[in-house]
């Protein structure tokens, strides 16, 4: 895109609150304190910045794409972060699954059944999150006629 940084970096700002609002957890991928700073400008900047912001594929569109991805390569703590996403951006439950069930035929049973696995947290966490959420929440107000 080859734009300056700043602008890069606003527009990832903006992309990774898109994706991950909402989210019960955030993403959290450790870095030695001693380069974080660059990390984070370098992977932010590029993978939101960037990559997540092209024309030709919308952000549901993508996030299905990365699920597959995620699940098929094994990464399964970066899989967990984008199923929530997938969640964000309207993606149902079963379209989630949908996209596991294709990732097995292409990249291998194991594949599949780890991303089940993970997939089935998330929706268990997100499930946990909106019991909270209504425990919570301010009922109707009690009736003052006796």
């Amino acid at each position: 895109m080859g734009d300056d940084s700043g602008e890069r970096l606003t527009r990832a700002f903006s992309t990774a609150a898109k994706l991950f609002a909402g989210s019960p957890s955030l993403p959290n991928f450790p870095v030695p304190s001693e380069f974080e700073v660059e990390w984070n400008t370098f992977s932010i900047g590029t993978v939101m910045g960037e990559v997540w912001t092209r024309p030709g594929l919308d952000i549901r569109d993508r996030s299905m794409v990365t699920i597959a991805l995620l699940a098929a390569s094994h990464k399964p703590e970066q899989l967990r972060q984008y199923v929530g996403v997938g969640l964000n951006q309207g993606l149902t439950r079963e379209q989630v699954c949908e996209v596991l069930l294709h990732t097995a035929i292409y990249a291998g049973f194991p594949s599949a059944v780890e991303g089940f696995r993970i997939a089935k947290e998330v929706f268990d966490e997100y499930d946990r999150a909106a019991e909270a959420a209504r425990e919570t929440a301010p009922g109707p107000e009690p009736s003052k006629e006796a």
